[in-house]
């Protein structure tokens, strides 16, 4: 399932789920944004095109970031004129996520499960056994060259 929305003058391609870098939203981060000027969705069975927007069809998100592109050096030469101009450019981005769409108030949402970030506290015995790995690497990659160990 997918849906084609517009957004700053361009269309986009998106699913549940799907991050996109699109011209700046004026939203703060970790805000929800709207868009309603869908131009197509996509499910299983069917799809709808609109004329030139669907008025049912609703595609909602989440604000992920706020920031700058990378910079983009404009450079112009005019040969023989010894003329040069240079300039950069950053474009500002907002990074957003695709969380739901709406159909008819029917709701799609993502349901990725969010990964578990605890981690876990090393011991004494994970050290010992990570420094033998370490010491029967280096073993076996000195005797593949013929080297000789001394004990």
């Amino acid at each position: 399932m997918f849906a084609v929305i517009k957004s700053g003058g361009k269309q986009y391609k998106v699913a549940l789920g799907t991050i996109l870098k699109l011209e700046k939203v004026n939203f703060e981060k970790s805000s929800n944004i709207i868009f309603k000027e869908v131009l197509m969705f996509k499910n299983d069975a069917s799809y709808e095109l609109g004329a030139p927007f669907l008025k049912n069809v609703e595609v909602k998100g989440k604000v992920l970031e706020n920031k700058k592109d990378k910079k983009i050096i404009v450079f112009k030469k005019r040969r023989r004129h010894n003329s040069r101009r240079k300039n950069g450019h950053r474009q500002s981005l907002s990074v957003i996520q695709i969380e739901e769409i709406l159909v008819n108030g029917k709701s799609f949402k993502n349901e990725t499960p969010k990964k578990n970030l605890a981690t876990k506290k090393s011991t004494n015995k994970d050290k010992v056994v990570q420094k033998e790995k370490s010491k029967s690497t280096v073993n076996k990659t000195s005797q593949e060259k013929g080297i000789k160990k001394k004990e």
